[in-house]
């Protein structure tokens, strides 16, 4: 019976959760988009890559990039948040390789092996003089030209690969560093979500394990819950309300004491923190609470 009471407990919470964590990641992801965070993210580790303003300003001024950018609700064009490995490294060797001219000058696909090594050579000096961190990394991204060898295709083919190894090794580690922005967001948003509407997890769980007939009642309803839903302010209030939890500020929810303010606190900060972990992170742990409840409903018949 106790463990009984502690997985409804439990499945009450991790609703509770799961409605604030929604509308968090729905705030979420209109703030990012207003704000142009993965944009911004994008050319900042280009910055980082390139360590030469004018280089990517020549990559964001090519073709293929430009193809990629996105109009604004204002009619400007936003640079790119996402760019394809291959998009990439075909934009970037076309750049680097007419380092010091106009931008694509002359496509990397249409020169020659003697081109193609007199661009090389030229970009190395000219990246040398301009930027001798950068010209060393692009040492080890070109392959070695031999005059014997005919086929340009491969060896531009390689140049690319080890571009797009370049990006991708950049990438992986600036996705870690962008999620780790995005939390932060998430946290930002579910503690003013958890605070505006007085989600006190603590004050969740006290009121779940005094109450059977609303524990059960909550998970009654907790297999319904959509992942797809839209949430306004309203529809956040509504949610909450349907479960009969003691949220919202009223005299009684308001502390009298410092204690108590503390205690609130770390409620509502309990709460933003689990938000912060996203919507699919705790639907999928409610779907295996759900299943669990449902075994053991089952060996009882």
């Amino acid at each position: 019976m106790q463990l009984d009471a502690i997985l409804e407990v439990a499945i009450g919470l991790v609703v509770t959760w799961l409605i604030i964590s929604m509308a968090t990641s729905q705030f979420q992801e209109a703030i990012i988009e207003i704000i142009n965070l993965r944009s911004s993210f994008m050319e900042a580790r280009l910055q980082e890559m390139f360590k030469d303003p004018t280089l990517v300003t020549q990559f964001y001024k090519h073709p293929l990039i430009e193809s990629l950018a996105a109009k604004t609700i204002w009619g400007t064009k936003r640079r790119p948040s996402q760019i394809p490995n291959q998009i990439f490294a075909k934009a970037a060797v076309d750049v680097f390789l007419n380092a010091g001219h106009g931008v694509n000058d002359i496509p990397a696909g249409t020169m020659s092996l003697e081109v193609m090594n007199q661009s090389i050579q030229e970009s190395l000096k000219f990246k040398n003089n301009k930027n001798q961190v950068f010209a060393r990394t692009l040492k080890y991204l070109i392959p070695k030209m031999d005059e014997g060898t005919a086929a340009v295709e491969t060896k531009l083919s390689e140049y690319r690969e080890n571009v797009e190894t370049w990006f991708d090794t950049t990438m992986a580690q600036a996705t870690v560093l962008y999620r780790k922005y995005a939390a932060l967001i998430a946290l930002g948003i579910g503690f003013v979500i958890a605070l505006i509407f007085n989600v006190d997890s603590i004050a969740v769980i006290n009121h779940l394990w005094r109450d059977p007939t609303l524990r059960q009642a909550i998970v009654a309803q907790a297999g319904n819950i959509n992942p797809e839903e839209s949430f306004s302010v309203t529809a956040i209030q509504d949610k909450l309300s349907a479960l009969s939890l003691p949220v919202g500020w009223n005299d009684s929810a308001t502390p009298t004491t410092l204690d108590g303010w503390t205690l609130k606190f770390i409620g509502i900060l309990l709460t933003g923190s689990a938000a912060s972990l996203g919507a699919p992170f705790w639907f999928d742990m409610l779907n295996k609470m759900l299943g669990l409840k449902s075994g053991k409903d089952t060996k009882k018949e």
